[in-house]
């Protein structure tokens, strides 16, 4: 139970290989997905009537309201359902996959990417005494009382749960590069676009919200045109903050910067490739446990990486040694990590062979999805 099952998101592709994983050992596995305008159906997929999703928080709760209702249903008029997986976020399906899991009487396992409401909180989007806190904490301990596993996808998710639920067993199963993006062909159209903006790309690509930091990116490309420093800063994405910062950009005259719009997912590899550093932040140093699947996917393809953050996303890039990492909030530092990046690009890039073969063999979804797929195994074995 999941997001849409289309490959652009990081519910979607950890769902996928999880789903893959499962066949290839002959088990049969059943998503269950938002079935809305646009979306290309899958087969494999059943889908819960669920209205657009509309980017206010009422919007929000009323689509995942109704993909619970909907997905509800569904679950029970599934046959031979051994394992419940529902995953967070969105949270507000996690009780629907409760109930289809008591239903069918199924083991649980509650797979949690983010911890809702700490996320919220980290980022400042409420607070701890409105409504919404209060709706997400209750689901959260919920979860955590009825689950049969529970997994989380960094170390300090875990410690963080066992913090809420000293009882419960919970184990890290990463998130990281599915191997399948290294099989995307390369569009040689926009490779040759890109390079031939300058002499150094820099890109973004992803959600332009408030989890992101977009405006230290654009500090940085101020700094290089104020110092004439041939960098160009590409953003490929869309989201809240966009039309802002957009409006920034242009009041400014900030020429070396631009907004290139969504990026199909079969172009993300061609933007790596095509980029000397790709820049990977998180708005601020209370997200220590989050770990952004698209680091995972710079290095996975070899692509250098500036990462603004801390905690355990930058244990991901010092075991594999490709980029530099530094704190979030601290322009100043910012800047002088991204020069010393700037100029030590090509000793930097010696260790790229090294660092794919790391991403491949310690942090990729295959490897997550075998771990799950063993501990599925071992739920129904017991039962």
């Amino acid at each position: 139970m999941g997001d849409p099952f289309t490959l652009d998101n990081p519910c979607s592709k950890r769902m996928s290989v999880i789903a893959k994983e499962l066949n290839r050992r002959g088990h049969e596995a059943i998503i269950l997905a938002p079935d809305t305008p646009g979306i290309e159906k899958k087969e494999g997929v059943v889908y819960c009537k669920t209205p657009p999703l509309k980017k206010t928080t009422l919007g929000r709760l009323k689509n995942q309201g109704c993909l619970a209702f909907s997905s509800l249903k569904k679950g029970k008029q599934q046959k031979n359902i051994d394992i419940v997986l529902t995953t967070c976020p969105p949270p507000l399906i996690n009780i629907a996959g409760v109930k289809i899991a008591k239903y069918h009487n199924a083991k649980l396992i509650y797979d949690v990417r983010d911890i809702w409401p700490d996320v919220a909180f980290e980022m400042g989007s409420f607070s701890s005494n409105s409504i919404y806190a209060k709706t997400f904490s209750f689901i959260r301990d919920y979860m955590l009382k009825y689950a049969d596993l529970v997994t989380a996808v960094s170390n300090g998710k875990v410690n963080k749960l066992k913090g809420y639920n000293s009882q419960k067993r919970i184990i890290c199963i990463p998130n990281g590069f599915n191997t399948d993006f290294l099989n995307t062909e390369i569009n040689h159209d926009l490779y040759n676009n890109i390079r031939s903006k300058g002499e150094t790309i820099c890109t973004y690509i992803g959600n332009i919200g408030l989890a992101q930091g977009i405006s230290q990116l654009i500090f940085i490309a101020e700094k290089c045109r104020d110092e004439n420093i041939p960098v160009r800063f590409l953003v490929y994405g869309s989201g809240a903050e966009e039309p802002q910062l957009r409006k920034y950009v242009d009041d400014n005259k900030l020429t070396n910067f631009s907004f290139e719009g969504r990026l199909p997912n079969k172009d993300m590899r061609t933007v790596l490739e095509a980029s000397d550093i790709n820049y990977v932040s998180l708005v601020n140093a209370n997200l220590k446990d989050s770990v952004p699947t698209k680091l995972y996917e710079a290095l996975g393809v070899g692509c250098p990486v500036l990462l603004v953050a801390e905690g355990d996303s930058t244990d991901v890039l010092n075991d594999t040694g490709l980029g530099i990492t530094v704190s979030p909030n601290d322009k100043e530092k910012l800047w002088q990590c991204f020069i010393s990046m700037n100029s030590s690009l090509k000793t930097i890039n010696t260790k790229k062979e090294q660092a794919m073969e790391i991403i491949k063999n310690k942090y990729s979804l295959q490897r997550s999805a075998e771990m799950i797929v063993d501990e599925m195994e071992r739920l129904v074995s017991e039962a």
